[in-house]
């Protein structure tokens, strides 16, 4: 009886973490549970040797996702650029501000002639046009300033450093995937929009177009591939090993890059987005 009393108190405190009251039975004793294997096979049975339990010891639950291989020292997995400081891009999107009200106050320059005579054989009017442009250009702008400002910085702040990887992993492609259609359409729909069209739109544009496919189709999917080469030679024990290191610099030159790619095409909207507003105001 004794036994089975302490069996249900020693359930109480895995499930609640405290001691608990059983009839008979004193929380503050110390439990000593011998089991042994009966001589015919049990679906339940179990075999362990003595085993001290205090009943007042708390038992702690970690929810908190961990990584079985996470390196405990404090070594960072990369060392943030200047560039990928808050202070680089506070500065590099006044300076897109600033570049966009000077030009915006100056007379447009004229576009080029391609981009003028494609627009005339657009099938669809200005004011279609106009509505696609916005709604891909908010589309796209929103998605960068969320993506950069918001969700990842959120992500790398509270996830473990390999579940952020390979949750970025999987979101990367899909995000320059997005931004570079959506650029795309803003381009195209840009040539039948001639209240608007002009040399500023048109490179600025164009800059972020070819900056985001740069990261679509070689920076992000490069320095993803190192990052996982990393994690291999992590689980291998060669932490310290040159190919890691050559591996670290590597992963440290396309991320940098990559950023900086993402931060210049986000300038470029906003270079946009006031020549945007400037006509809207008119």
């Amino acid at each position: 009886m004794n036994r089975l009393l302490a069996a249900l108190h020693l359930s109480l405190v895995l499930l609640t973490g405290k001691g608990g009251l059983v009839s008979g039975f004193s929380p503050s004793a110390v439990i000593s549970i011998q089991t042994q294997a009966p001589s015919s096979p049990h679906p339940l049975a179990f075999t362990s040797s003595s085993k001290t339990v205090s009943p007042k010891s708390p038992v702690i639950l970690k929810f908190t996702p961990k990584d079985d291989s996470e390196v405990s020292d404090d070594t960072p997995f990369i060392r943030p650029a200047l560039h990928n400081s808050n202070f680089f891009r506070a500065i590099s999107i006044l300076y897109a501000l600033l570049f966009a009200v000077y030009t915006t106050s100056q007379s447009p320059a004229a576009t080029t002639n391609a981009l003028t005579k494609f627009g005339k054989h657009l099938v669809i009017s200005s004011k279609a046009a106009a509505a696609i442009h916005m709604l891909s250009f908010g589309t796209w702008f929103g998605t960068v300033f969320y993506t950069t400002f918001v969700a990842g910085i959120t992500m790398f702040k509270n996830l473990p450093r390999r579940t952020f990887g390979s949750l970025q992993s999987k979101l990367f492609p899909l995000y320059f995937k997005l931004c570079t259609g959506m650029i795309a359409l803003q381009i195209l729909t840009l040539t039948a929009m001639p209240d608007v069209l002009c040399k500023t739109s048109e490179v600025s544009l164009l800059v972020a177009f070819f900056a985001t496919l740069l990261n679509l189709l070689y920076l992000e999917p490069t320095s993803t591939q190192v990052m996982f080469d990393r994690y291999k030679l992590e689980d291998d024990g060669k932490r310290d090993s040159d190919e890691y290191k050559s591996l670290a610099k590597s992963f440290g030159k396309f991320h940098g890059i990559s950023s900086l790619t993402n931060l210049i095409a986000f300038c470029g909207g906003i270079v946009h987005a006031v020549r945007l507003a400037s006509k809207l105001a008119a």
